[in-house]
């Protein structure tokens, strides 16, 4: 007994400390001087590094070979996971970090429309409620942004939000799918991706130095810690937990940026947030499956 709730204790700081790390995603191209395809080239490359090193050792395999051998399954996931963290990460580029976050807090009410839509899962009724607040939760943050530009950004998120819904659908259609595979030829398929239209010539060296961080600290180390964890507590408590990335991104750049949140954003990132949680315990006591946020952009 004491041993099982030792356990739950380390997986719930586990997976904490993995949504501390997936928060700073906002904070990096605060940070560094480069442009969006420069900063996604190295995030990626890195990124895409640290979880590669990482599954080569832990698995210890002999044939290595097999760390490149993709099913179909995992290559359109890889595709997408490719296509979701360029949107995600671009998009902070262009709206306030709230925003994008705040959009991308309506991932499970995604996931589950689209399990309804691609899989024929069934819809209660607070589930319809439940989108409809999430829908009107962006409906606001989108009305509230200034520019065209910002619009883009929030735009970029939605799509980034459904390009990982889907990719947790994926998860559930073939279980046998390695999602640490997906994540890091996902990441070097971003890499080439942007690789034409990268600075390499004048990046600084300090620079270079934060966007290691950025790509290690935020993909490496974030999903190593809540692989990690979530084998060690329920789903749905493995999404609460994660819920914890929402207030903390945009307290980051508050903090150090004073990149302060709209009211109309606030409001509408509350509804959204709500909206979430009254689906995600619900979820729980019904027993219903829930997305533990498998594939987390961060």
């Amino acid at each position: 007994m004491a041993n099982a709730r030792a356990q739950r204790w380390a997986g719930i700081a586990l997976v904490a400390l993995a949504a501390l790390s997936w928060s700073t995603a906002g904070l990096f191209p605060r940070v560094v001087s480069t442009d969006v395809f420069t900063t996604l080239f190295w995030r990626s490359t890195l990124g895409g590094l640290s979880v590669l090193a990482a599954q080569a050792l832990l698995n210890k395999r002999h044939d290595l070979s097999s760390l490149w051998r993709l099913s179909w399954p995992e290559v359109w996931m890889s595709l997408a996971s490719s296509g979701a963290m360029v949107c995600f990460i671009a998009a902070f580029f262009f709206a306030p970090v709230a925003d994008v976050v705040f959009i991308y807090s309506a991932f499970p009410i995604m996931t589950l429309l689209l399990s309804a839509l691609l899989l024929g899962t069934v819809v209660q009724r607070l589930d319809l409620w439940c989108t409809a607040t999430v829908v009107l939760g962006m409906a606001l943050i989108v009305q509230g942004q200034s520019s065209l530009h910002s619009a883009l950004g929030a735009a970029l998120s939605l799509v980034a939000t459904l390009l990982f819904a889907l990719i947790t659908i994926g998860i559930k259609r073939h279980p046998g799918a390695e999602m640490v595979k997906v994540t890091y030829v996902g990441a070097f398929v971003a890499a080439l991706a942007m690789a034409p239209f990268t600075t390499f010539q004048g990046t600084r060296t300090l620079d270079l130095l934060w966007l290691w961080l950025y790509g290690v600290l935020n993909v490496g180390v974030g999903f190593g810690l809540y692989l990690l964890g979530v084998r060690r507590i329920k789903a749905v408590l493995a999404s609460l937990v994660c819920m914890l990335e929402i207030p903390l991104a945009p307290l980051w750049v508050y903090a150090f940026f004073g990149e302060a949140v709209s009211q109309q954003s606030l409001v509408g990132g509350a509804v959204i947030v709500l909206a979430v949680l009254v689906n995600v315990l619900s979820a729980g006591r019904s027993g219903a499956p829930v997305n533990a946020n498998p594939a987390s952009p961060g």
